[in-house]
């Protein structure tokens, strides 16, 4: 993709219109990221959930964030602008990438290409006049870094029509590629649990088989120091892994939640109860 036409600054954008399935798409440009919203299905049913995504293609080199940030950043925010009856659901966020920028900074996100999923639930009747097509606006805003970071917005837009639920092939694999990214539940048998030590968290995964590679996402900042290695010692049904606690972290904390991101593997959602030390 040639980005130089987009590097004319942070008020120059672009919006481009095309015609697909499922009605009217709206593409926008910013100076370092291509933005638009697409949806799984070409068409609704009253009273059924609508997979929608807003979807990233990002200059080479630069980035977005995921829900925890890390040491620096934000992640992306969304203001739906929906019909009567409708409501949005969370973010179904990707697993992150870890992207350490110096030995003090750590931040965790997405370079690339990334698909933001939202389930859209609809109401269990449509009126006639929303029969003839439904529009699904939303107010994007996201901050975008390589040395430096900016902050760009985009409103996009989609129309969908009612009707029997027909899987859009155009945005099919966009989807299904984006669901393998996303944490999981941890297997039936696997525990996870974390002790508190002095500067460290001690987790322990207790699994079916060991783990000789592992990586720990933290949901909540400010608990472990993001740009510390991760000391994962390999058992014979798991894995220890130690994580250096943030300076700003001042009181106990009782779950360690994060995910857990297997290299070449699953990502599984981690919520750890965390044993204090004995007084």
């Amino acid at each position: 993709m040639d980005w130089k036409p987009l590097q004319r600054g942070l008020q120059c954008v672009c919006f481009v219109l095309a015609a697909w399935t499922a009605g009217l798409i709206v593409v926008q440009s910013a100076p370092h990221a291509r933005v638009e919203l697409i949806s799984l299905q070409t068409t609704l049913h009253p009273g059924s959930d609508l997979q929608l995504g807003i979807h990233f293609i990002l200059e080479p080199g630069w980035h977005i964030y995921w829900i925890n940030p890390g040491d620096s950043g934000q992640p992306p925010s969304f203001k739906w602008q929906l019909a009567p009856g409708f409501s949005a659901g969370e973010i179904q966020w990707p697993r992150p990438e870890r992207m350490q920028s110096s030995a003090e900074l750590t931040d965790y996100g997405y370079h690339d290409e990334a698909l933001l999923m939202v389930p859209i639930h609809a109401p269990q009747f449509i009126n006639n006049e929303q029969l003839r097509g439904l529009r699904f606006a939303v107010e994007a805003k996201w901050l975008v870094c390589r040395e430096v970071c900016i902050p760009e917005h985009a409103n996009l837009e989609l129309l969908l029509h009612s009707g029997a639920i027909k899987e859009n092939s155009a945005t099919a694999k966009l989807f299904a590629d984006a669901e393998k990214l996303l944490p999981i539940a941890m297997p039936q048998g696997w525990k996870a649990e974390a002790e508190s030590r002095k500067e460290h968290f001690l987790l322990t995964i207790a699994a079916n088989r060991q783990l000789t590679k592992a990586v720990f996402f933290p949901l909540e900042p400010g608990q472990i120091d993001n740009p510390a290695p991760q000391t994962l010692q390999a058992t014979t049904h798991g894995a220890k892994i130690t994580l250096k606690k943030s300076d700003l972290l001042l009181k106990p904390i009782t779950v360690l939640r994060g995910v857990l991101v297997i290299p070449g593997g699953p990502a599984y959602w981690i919520e750890a109860p965390v044993r204090q030390p004995i007084q």
